[in-house]
């Protein structure tokens, strides 16, 4: 009876013991998960001193073989979680401990010398110690940049949400002036508005302006297709009877005239090695500004038409006979225009040096005959002139003497750009180009002028159109020679004038 009362003193030993142990082991576990923060320290224990007989590595070892026999032989009901936790309290209280638990983790010596036993097959080493508590959470890291300088001590920047991109109609809304906008803001947006306003407005006019252009150009292509298919340029000029001559149509004039009933000929710049610079029928209307914005078409158009002066006669036929002699100087006009269509290619007289060369020729038909010209002179007259300048070759249509003819063609060549060697005499008949320019004037005032005479019936067409040399002494406007000094007109200049 005493050997088993012995027995089960030395049993609740042991498991007071364990107790103890146990507590101890969950201070130094607490202990090594809060080493990680600086300021916190563990607390200091006063104990009894350990027996001098005794290690603390012997005591650690007696008393985990003691509770873990416990565990194994004690039955689960007869210890309740309250008995536990007393246990544990007295274990603690009693446990020969030395003076300071430290707060970091033990040395690597102690926990090798520290046996480890295998836990029994009927419970795990964690269900052995249920009073040891899970180790807590750790938060994840900073980034490496906010670590950094927060140990630099510098300011850590906040990573910025990303804005939501803004939608096409929102877009569109912030260009113009919104609540809340300052208002510089709302002078920006109101000048960026009139601006595009402008560039809208004119880019309109400009892409209608080169539209009209182009849809012109299209249209007098055509027509020029089906004035060729009946009449080719003339190559030669042949001797005919004037008396009493037999008119009859063109077979081109015919096609001409079922588009438009006013069409009094066709006007031709043949080139030498290549294509036509111009080509055009001519219409006469009962006065000059009918045919400025309106084409051969009767359709208004920037292009307009060429047109002859109204004041001119140019083969009026009636029943094949001629009712009335054709003007002295014909005066054909047309715009100059930034496609070059039209009369815009006359410009290259004055601009390209060998341009008269390669297109010397003027092939002017009426509804009847076919008429060619040879172009002597080409020079700027001012249309405003007031002085001595002043040059209204397009109001001279006929001429009442060999003088006034002389006189005509004379002041003609004293404002050539270039000397041509065409020779020209009383009785040629003459036909003027007249166009606007502003090359030299530098406003509307300015008209080229591209003065000609007709081929002699055998005479070769190209015959004085060689060897055009620069006019070193031309007559120009008043107005150019204010502008530039260096261009004065000397009247005592060599001149050789056309005439006796």
């Amino acid at each position: 009876m005493s050997d088993n009362l012995n027995d089960k003193l030395n049993e609740d030993n042991a498991a007071a013991e364990a107790s103890r142990r146990a507590e101890k082991i969950r201070a130094i576990r607490a202990s090594l998960h809060s080493a990680g923060e600086p300021e916190a320290s563990a607390p200091v224990r006063e104990t009894a001193p350990e027996p001098a007989e005794e290690s603390f590595e012997a005591k650690f070892r007696r008393v985990r073989e003691g509770r873990l026999a416990a565990v194994n032989t004690a039955p689960a009901e007869s210890t309740s979680a309250p008995a536990q936790e007393e246990t544990a309290a007295e274990a603690a209280e009693a446990a020969p401990v030395s003076r300071v638990i430290p707060a970091e983790a033990p040395s690597a010596e102690i926990l090798q010398k520290a046996p480890v036993s295998e836990p029994s097959p009927q419970r795990s080493y964690a269900e052995a110690e249920p009073m040891m508590a899970p180790p807590p959470k750790r938060t994840a890291p900073a980034p490496v940049q906010q670590r950094a300088a927060a140990q630099n001590g510098a300011p850590v920047r906040k990573k910025k949400k990303k804005k939501k991109p803004k939608t096409l109609g929102q877009r569109l809304r912030g260009l113009f002036p919104e609540k809340g906008d300052k208002p510089l803001e709302i002078a920006r947006k109101v000048v960026f508005l009139c601006s595009l306003v402008a560039i809208v407005v004119c880019g309109y006019f400009v892409g209608d302006y080169y539209l009209d252009l182009w849809r012109s150009s299209m249209e007098y292509s055509n027509i020029d297709d089906i004035y060729r298919t009946y009449t080719p340029i003339l190559t030669t000029v042949e001797e005919t009877p004037q008396a009493d001559k037999y008119y009859t149509m063109l077979p081109g004039a015919k096609k001409l005239l079922d588009i438009n009933d006013e069409v009094v000929g066709y006007l031709t710049i043949p080139t030498i090695d290549g294509d036509p610079i111009v080509a055009f029928p001519v219409v006469q209307a009962e006065d000059n500004d009918k045919y400025l914005n309106i084409n051969v078409k009767g359709e208004n158009s920037r292009t307009g038409a060429l047109f002859l002066d109204y004041r001119n006669s140019f083969d009026r036929v009636e029943d094949h006979r001629l009712v009335r002699k054709n003007s002295d100087n014909l005066v054909v006009y047309g715009h100059n225009m930034a496609d070059e269509s039209m009369f815009g290619n006359l410009k290259n007289y004055r601009r390209i040096d060998n341009y008269y060369e390669k297109h010397p020729i003027v092939e002017f038909n009426s509804n009847y005959e076919m008429y060619t010209y040879k172009i002597f002179a080409f020079f700027i007259v001012d249309s405003d002139d007031e002085t001595d300048t002043y040059f209204d070759c397009w109001n001279h249509h006929d001429f009442d003497s060999e003088e006034a003819f002389y006189d005509f063609v004379n002041n003609a060549k004293r404002r050539t750009i270039r000397n041509t060697e065409v020779d020209v005499k009383y009785g040629d008949p003459l036909l003027t180009l007249y166009t606007c320019n502003t090359d030299i004037v530098g406003n509307e005032r300015g008209r080229l002028i591209i003065m000609a005479r007709r081929v002699r019936p055998g005479e070769d067409l190209y015959e004085g159109t060689k060897n055009s040399k620069v006019n070193p002494n031309p007559l120009w406007p008043s107005v150019y020679q204010q502008q530039k000094p260096e261009a004065k007109y000397d009247p005592d200049a060599p001149f050789v004038p056309y005439g006796p």
